[in-house]
């Protein structure tokens, strides 16, 4: 039961007995939301400021717990009502932002909490949240600028193992290996069952041919989930790439085939083996059928192409060639096939412009491939 009392002035609210003004209903509030009781919390708040909608800490507090429980919408409905008294407040841009944010309001989000650093440069939620927007983004430089910052301004020990995992995989994907593969054991640290944390750290080690480490975090992958075919084709490619043990690289491969016939990793990497085997002939199925999972695979149609001029089929191969470099225009290995090709073809003329492109990338192959050129009629 409850009803209003007006007692010398003062609103008071009734409850079960119980008189509160909104300061006391504040109070509480505070004390739950301390408490992680954040849906009981919102209750104090709102009814603090339906006693007194004025009342702009208790609104941000109700907004605080509305960014909490995902009601983004009436967050920032309530948070831009606060904004009108607190415009130079920090915390209000923060919490702001982040409601933007979950709900797809980007721009807005980017926005809000860069105010929130230009009135705290020191605001470290800001700098983070900065981070996976652009994390979202692809931008990988932005990412890591922000991250940087985040750890900078930050008071304490950073225990989000999400934060260290997508700061790893940013650092991998921009080639920075040790300092991915240091973010990544951080992020395992704080969770030892994130099943992309290993793959990543197998990649990180792959790169830096600290095979038996990078096995090591593939094969616990392979233990969470063993139906994921990601860490089957992480062990094939350090025994074909690192190891050059093409027999056991094909084993794990196949074992990646097992669970998905189709997959185009596992098939380019059984097709690149056995072409390292000069086995042509039965490289050039699985070739296929990774272009067929995946018509823009430019390493499937050069090596597709490579196993076509060996097996003689020297106008598909020169095809696959052209494919490849439509995909990617900077491909060496198209065109030193290529040269190849037109060199058993006696097309001289072929064979000068592919070596003339590949001196205009600087190739390593350019020498090489000019003697062989100078040496035909």
């Amino acid at each position: 039961m409850q009803k209003i009392i007006i007692y010398s002035g003062l609103v008071i609210l009734s409850i079960n007995g119980y008189s509160q003004d909104e300061q006391t209903l504040y109070n509480e509030g505070l004390q739950l939301k301390n408490n992680q009781n954040i849906k009981e919390a919102i209750q104090k708040f709102a009814k603090a400021v339906e006693l007194k909608p004025g009342f702009t800490a208790a609104r941000y507090e109700w907004a605080w717990c509305q960014n909490e429980l995902n009601a983004y919408s009436g967050a920032i409905e309530n948070l831009r009502i606060v904004q009108k008294e607190w415009k130079d407040e920090p915390k209000l841009y923060y919490e702001l932002g982040y409601a933007f944010e979950k709900y797809a309001m980007t721009d807005s989000a980017i926005s809000s909490y860069k105010r929130c650093l230009e009135l705290k440069p020191d605001y470290a939620g800001a700098y983070r949240q900065l981070g996976y927007i652009a994390y979202d983004k692809d931008d990988k430089a932005a990412t890591l600028d922000y991250f940087d910052k985040y750890i900078k301004t930050q008071k304490g020990e950073i225990k989000n193992y999400l934060f260290w995992y997508r700061k790893g995989y940013t650092e991998n994907a921009q080639k920075n290996y040790s300092e991915a593969k240091t973010s990544l054991l951080n992020s395992l640290k704080y969770k030892t069952d994130y099943l992309n944390t290993y793959l990543e750290l197998g990649f990180s080690c792959t790169r830096m041919k600290q095979d038996e480490e990078a096995i090591s975090y593939f094969q616990k992958a392979i233990e969470i989930d063993p139906k994921s075919h990601i860490p089957y084709n992480g062990i094939g490619e350090v025994y074909r790439d690192n190891k050059r043990d093409m027999e056991k690289a094909k084993e794990w491969y196949q074992k990646t085939l097992s669970i998905n016939p189709d997959e185009r990793k596992a098939n380019f990497g059984i097709g690149f083996c056995l072409n390292s085997q000069m086995r042509y002939s039965e490289a050039i199925p699985y070739l296929k059928k990774a272009i067929e999972s995946e018509k823009t695979y430019t390493a499937a149609y050069v090596e597709y192409g490579y196993a076509l001029y060996k097996t003689g089929n020297n106008t598909d191969a020169i095809s696959n060639f052209n494919k490849a470099l439509e995909l990617n225009p900077n491909n060496e290995n198209a065109r030193y096939y290529a040269v190849l090709v037109y060199v058993s073809q006696k097309n001289k003329i072929m064979a000068q412009k592919m070596v003339d492109e590949l001196r205009a990338l600087s190739s390593k192959y350019t020498t090489e491939l000019q003697n062989k050129v100078n040496q035909m009629q």
